[in-house]
């Protein structure tokens, strides 16, 4: 069954220009023969249609490997790259359930791209703003669809607990992250949960935390509580619900808001604080013990 992926991924491709799956449509086609051929292993050779959606996908895999190696191990892009996304909608549309092949999918995106923005974007601002952001245009439909989608792959990730190399200007090395916390390139290098936040995504910003993100992302960048909480006070105490949300959402998951380091006096890193974000405090947006004082044992325990 894997020479029959083989020859319909070599025959495809060898009708299409090297742009040929650059546009949504194209893609859509290619992906409507690929179903149909699925489909049709399944009931010829009497197997779950999700097994045979993951040989299709190791086959896409290996074609794009074995094209990459022709070429002095560095990626084609054009159709050669993009037949990846044909296989990460496989994955999706047919429900594959084996984890260490979508994550192999996933390593075989990140080596080219060093990014999964395409999986992110989506979700983050809907099926069109990638178009507008980074050049391309959603696989998924609608922004539900996008953001189910994230959840699956992020489900296969974290389950295989899933890290990858980045390099971080700010520390001048190359650190291991999660697949969540991988900064996305279109978006300043910021990761995920940062752009949740920017946002002003609260339902995405708990999924994000749900499947293991880092409250404060290690993608080099200031505090992400600093950072919300100067959102906040941007228009005085009109304070937009999303931001309070995401706000609440993200404290739950930091024992404290830590005060810049400088000065080292603590009483005057005190003062400066309450005269920077002193509205919230007594507004209750933010409480004082998560600042000044110790938090209850349930919130540490959490």
């Amino acid at each position: 069954m894997e020479f029959i992926f083989e020859c319909f991924y070599e025959d495809t491709l060898d009708k299409l220009s090297r742009s040929g799956l650059q546009d949504r449509s194209s893609r859509r086609d290619v992906l409507d023969h690929l179903n149909a051929i699925i489909g049709g292993c399944s009931d010829g050779q009497n197997m779950l249609p999700e097994e045979v959606a993951r040989i299709a996908v190791l086959a896409a895999v290996r074609y794009h490997r074995d094209k990459k190696d022709a070429n002095g191990d560095v990626c084609l892009m054009g159709k050669f790259h993009n037949i990846l996304y044909i296989a990460l909608r496989t994955c999706w549309d047919w429900g594959v359930r084996d984890s260490a092949v979508v994550v192999v999918l996933l390593e075989e995106i990140y080596a080219c791209e060093k990014t999964f923005e395409r999986i992110f974007l989506g979700a983050l601002f809907g099926p069109h703003a990638p178009h507008f952001i980074a050049g391309w245009r959603s696989d998924f439909r609608d922004q539900d669809e996008n953001t189910r989608a994230m959840v699956y792959f992020l489900h296969h990730a974290t389950s295989l607990d899933m890290t990858l190399p980045v390099w971080i200007a700010r520390y001048e090395q190359e650190r291991m992250l999660k697949f969540i916390d991988i900064p996305i390139e279109s978006c300043g290098r910021s990761s995920p949960l940062r752009v949740a936040l920017q946002a002003s995504a609260p339902d995405l910003l708990l999924i994000l935390l749900r499947y293991g993100a880092e409250p404060n992302p290690p993608d080099g960048g200031s505090s992400a509580v600093l950072a919300l909480l100067d959102k906040l006070t941007e228009n005085g105490r009109n304070y937009l619900y999303q931001n309070v949300s995401c706000l609440q959402i993200l404290l739950r998951n930091i024992p404290l808001v830590e005060m810049p380091y400088k000065p080292i006096i603590y009483s005057t890193r005190r003062e400066m604080f309450f005269e920077r974000y002193g509205r919230l405090l007594i507004d209750k947006i933010l409480k004082k013990e998560q600042v000044y004082g110790v938090m209850s044992l349930r919130h540490l325990c959490r």
